[in-house]
């Protein structure tokens, strides 16, 4: 079990830093509905999860993202609603990410769900990174708003308590560079705990790998992919790369990693598949032959390409997974640093290459 699950709080006494906030959530909870706003990774919904389960309610949870327009909001919404408890003393309905509606395609979405909140009778949370826009002017009228805010000492003591649970070594200055290099994000600091544990002595030096690869980015990378493979509009596909800084190879390791996790059907998938393979082959021209007019062909297969190869967009949550690829280089590069290291100091004196001197010396061998 990985740390994220395995230290995932069960109950509200175990949400350390949140006492004020989980004192307004259980005050306002019968009273009208909530909405809890602050950055990704803070723990909202985990507050929800662990609030149902001490007062023994079942928690109805959906996202945001799977219902857009007054129509899916109607019956998606709707049905949780009116739908009673069979097995438990009452029910919560968790919206999260409900700032994910907007745009021309989601039109009336918000009135829709304005007017769910005001007929229910069951205790309504909302979840949203950033509800300032003007259309959720009246959804912020209607809730209790409570900020769920980053604290970084917080997540230094849980960061610690765990080490001392998992007989991992390392300071409490390395443990506060991890949190303040995910920016106070729990989740991604528990995630970068674990990689960085697996010979249980965490250095300084080791967080050079969190430090080339800022989580701000990785989010931004995680909301890309999110976008193409969960849209089935091309256009809306095919202006990502102008709004993301990310390279081609970089988009196509990432979707290789989750094309499989969201397209279900062998068909969807066979045709994803192909369209990244055709992209993979342009690259290839244009490392050979220097055609750069091939990358026109490039953004269009692993945008637009991607996002009409399935016939219908999966509307589940998906946890995507950082390339593999990339992991296993820089395990393999901190396995091997010792080394290289002593194949700098040896190939001055032999005048020889770093890359040669390991290769081609047989004593390099024994230092493995």
């Amino acid at each position: 079990m990985n740390f994220t699950d395995k230290y995932k709080p069960k109950s509200l006494k175990e949400i350390e830093g949140y006492e004020k906030e989980v004192r307004e959530v259980v005050d306002f909870l019968r009273k009208k509905p909530i909405l809890l706003y602050g950055a990704t990774g803070t723990g909202k919904t985990t507050l929800v999860q662990c609030l149902a389960e001490d007062l023994n309610y079942e928690l109805i949870e959906l996202n945001a993202s799977d219902f857009r327009n007054k129509e899916q909001i109607n019956t998606i919404v709707g049905e949780a609603l009116n739908q009673r408890s069979l097995f438990k003393k009452g029910k919560i309905i968790l919206i999260d990410e409900v700032d994910g509606i907007s745009g021309r395609e989601d039109y009336g979405g918000v009135p829709a769900l304005l007017a769910l909140m005001q007929k229910t009778n069951y205790p309504i949370i909302m979840t949203a990174n950033d509800p300032w826009d003007k259309k959720f002017a009246l959804i912020r009228q209607k809730s209790k708003m409570i900020e769920i805010k980053k604290v970084g000492s917080v997540i230094c003591k849980v960061l610690k308590k765990i080490c001392l649970i998992e007989g991992i070594k390392v300071d409490e200055k390395t443990l506060t560079e991890i949190t303040a290099i995910n920016n106070n994000d729990i989740r991604a600091s528990l995630i970068d705990l674990e990689l960085l544990s697996g010979n249980k002595i965490i250095k300084n030096e080791d967080l050079e790998l969190l430090r080339d690869n800022p989580r701000e980015r990785e989010e931004t990378i995680f909301s890309m992919i999110q976008l193409i493979l969960k849209t089935k509009d091309p256009h809306t596909a095919l202006n990502l790369l102008e709004n993301y800084n990310l390279d081609y190879e970089e988009l196509k390791s990432w979707l290789d990693e989750n094309i499989a996790l969201e397209y279900r059907n062998k068909e969807d998938l066979a045709k994803a598949y192909d369209t990244l393979s055709k992209a993979d082959v342009f690259m290839g021209r244009i490392m050979r032959w220097q055609h750069w007019r091939f990358l026109v062909y490039i953004n269009e297969l692993l945008t637009a390409g991607i996002a009409i190869s399935k016939k219908e967009p999966n509307t589940g949550f998906i946890k995507y997974k950082r390339p593999e690829r990339f992991l296993n280089i820089w395990r393999f590069n901190m396995s091997n640093k010792e080394n290289k290291d002593k194949a700098i100091e040896i190939s001055k004196d032999l005048h020889l290459s770093i890359k040669r001197t390991i290769k081609e010396m047989p004593y390099m061998r024994f230092l493995q």
